[in-house]
């Protein structure tokens, strides 16, 4: 008797942590996915944040801002190579007007100041820990260094390329409320988001610390666990069917292994 129970409250419990994280997911849908506002001050927000960021990081990495910043905290801070610096100080500019393009152009949908202030915080951290982790570094770049540059654009171009792609093909009135999956889309159902995994990774490689490798891995957590799972449900009760044919063929993020 007591197993039945046992047996019952567990089944409560799962049932109760099944229906809630649904509730979650479909909260997380509405907020991200169902608004259809213009959201101007969120966007100008958002980029204009993300501009002050990419200042502050020219200025610790092209300035005198390493020195500047390791002095007001007491700290003798010199600058690495040069060439390494000048790689990321670059690569995180591509990355912020790879930004501007995603928000003003590509991104259809409306942005809640919540996703604002979620997304700001980690750009924050992205910012700062490869500016002083790459930019204290001061062995001289090398091969290592190098594949980093050649996955940075690589990501780039998988990010950028995929989402202009489904822009076009949207933008013909034939395609209006139709499933996208030509392109890079024929591979994986979120080549945008490898896209973003790979040249980050590739940033990691440039700035050769260790302690980099903690943004592509909670990137590819934050993807696995939340971002994909509440897109592929909006994808799923949006075009029904046809998503469901499309996900049994395509891999979620990378091809051929997840």
């Amino acid at each position: 008797m007591c197993a039945i129970f046992t047996e019952e409250r567990d089944d409560i419990r799962r049932t109760s942590f099944g229906k809630e994280a649904l509730l979650n997911t479909r909260e997380l849908q509405r907020s991200m996915y169902e608004l259809r506002d213009s959201s101007v001050a969120q966007r100008v927000t958002l980029a204009g944040i993300a501009a002050v960021l990419v200042a502050l990081v020219r200025w610790l990495l092209l300035g005198n801002g390493i020195h500047t910043a390791g002095r007001w905290f007491g700290w003798t801070w010199q600058a690495g190579d040069p060439v390494r610096r000048i790689c990321i100080a670059t690569a995180l500019s591509i990355y912020y007007v790879r930004i501007l393009f995603t928000e003003f152009v590509f991104l259809k949908r409306g942005v809640s100041w919540t996703e604002v202030f979620t997304i700001v915080p980690w750009m924050f951290c992205i910012y700062i820990l490869l500016a002083a982790a790459g930019g204290l570094n001061t062995h001289a770049m090398g091969i290592t260094g190098g594949s980093g540059v050649a996955l940075f654009v690589a990501g780039s171009w998988m990010n950028s390329w995929s989402e202009y792609t489904r822009h076009v093909w949207k933008e013909r009135p034939g395609n209006r409320g139709r499933l996208y999956t030509g392109g890079l889309f024929r591979f994986s159902r979120h080549p945008n988001y490898l896209g973003d995994l790979t040249s980050f990774s590739g940033l990691c490689l440039i700035s050769e610390a260790w302690v980099t490798a903690l943004i592509p891995l909670t990137m590819l957590a934050g993807f696995v666990l939340v971002s994909i799972p509440v897109l592929d449900s909006h994808l799923g009760e949006r075009y029904g069917s046809e998503f469901k044919e499309y996900a049994k063929r395509t891999s979620k993020l990378i091809p051929f292994v997840y």
